[in-house]
């Protein structure tokens, strides 16, 4: 399952126009599709025709532990499901404030519905919080929306800083790519911004741009997607565009999962210590571990994927080098001491 997060801080830039689009598209292209919404302003389930007080088990019972996923998926039709939010999902900061793992809720909660989907589309809220930060940890992508305005080109300096922070800290990787949205090719500041945008992040951009489009506003004021509305307008030609797009890397990204494998690097270790993993795969820089809860035991953690082969690596705790002390599996280092060396 391709799960990707569309995220953005400022709100108006097209995130949840594009993640029902892109849902709605994805899933009349024959893949199955869950959409699931983060935002407490449910607009996701306004854009497609639901009002909230239809909602009987929305994703907070899911974050909280309080309902199976399951429970709180809808279809809306063939190969397009959907789990809803609503504003009791405001409550979520507070409630998980201080609980162990609580930026991986998401993660944990869709584990059981994996191998059911193609893809896992997530409409994230206008803020880089709790809610955005589970969002990124239970996906591998990210489509980065930005609309023709500075404020939007501000934040995505921040928005990428927030994208490597977690990759450094939690050991968890992603992709990214900006798509143009909002844009009036009639205006110099809008084609100026697409230009913009292209140069300083050619390999991650869409080629596609969503075009400004009345028709999405009226669609979206009746319930529907693009696709449901009216497939004359540019819109609907936008984000079949984009589908294209997004359904051509599959094939890139099946061939290089098959050569990959995800290896989880663990260390039990107390929860004020320093802990850092450098080996083959790294070309030996210390990079740090997150930290997590194992039955009731603090222990570091850092996911890395490795082609076929085999690795040596090393822990650095507290400025001490150490071998693995759960892999039995070491060969001799040039300083007198032990490398663990793991195989793929």
């Amino acid at each position: 399952m391709r799960k990707i997060a569309l995220v953005n801080q400022k709100g108006g830039c097209g995130k949840t126009t594009t993640a029902i689009n892109l849902a709605s598209s994805l899933a009349k292209k024959g893949r199955k599709v869950l959409l699931i919404d983060l935002d407490p302003q449910g607009h996701s389930g306004l854009g497609l025709g639901t009002k909230s007080e239809q909602i009987e088990t929305s994703v907070y019972e899911v974050l909280i532990g309080e309902a199976p996923i399951s429970s709180a998926i809808y279809n809306l039709r063939e190969n397009f499901d959907t789990v809803f939010s609503n504003v009791v999902l405001s409550a979520f900061e507070q409630v998980m404030a201080g609980a162990p793992e609580r930026e991986s809720k998401l993660a944990q909660g869709i584990a059981e519905i994996a191998d059911n989907y193609d893809y896992l589309i997530i409409d994230c809220p206008p803020s880089i919080g709790l809610l955005t930060f589970n969002a990124l940890m239970a996906s591998d992508e990210v489509i980065i929306p930005v609309d023709s305005s500075s404020f939007s080109l501000n934040g995505l300096g921040k928005l990428l800083e927030t994208i490597h922070v977690i990759e450094e800290k939690a050991g968890h990787q992603l992709t990214y790519k900006i798509l143009a949205t909002n844009v009036d090719r009639r205006t110099n500041f809008c084609n100026n911004m697409v230009e913009t945008l292209r140069s300083q992040f050619h390999k991650n951009c869409f080629k596609t741009i969503i075009n400004t489009c009345t028709r999405l506003r009226e669609a979206a004021n009746h319930g529907k997607p693009i696709d449901e509305y009216d497939r004359l307008c540019a819109a609907f030609r936008d984000y079949h565009g984009l589908t294209r797009e997004i359904m051509r890397q599959e094939a890139r990204k099946r061939a290089r999962k098959s050569k990959e494998k995800r290896i989880a690097f663990t260390l039990e270790a107390p929860e004020d210590a320093s802990v850092q993993i450098a080996g083959d795969f790294n070309n030996w820089v210390p990079e740090r571990l997150h930290l997590t809860n194992s039955n009731g035991k603090p222990v570091w953690i850092r996911a890395v994927s490795l082609k076929p082969g085999a690795y040596q690596y090393k822990y650095l705790l507290n400025g001490s080098w150490i071998a693995d002390p759960g892999n039995n599996k070491t060969v001799n280092d040039l300083f007198g001491g032990a490398n663990s060396i793991v195989t793929v």
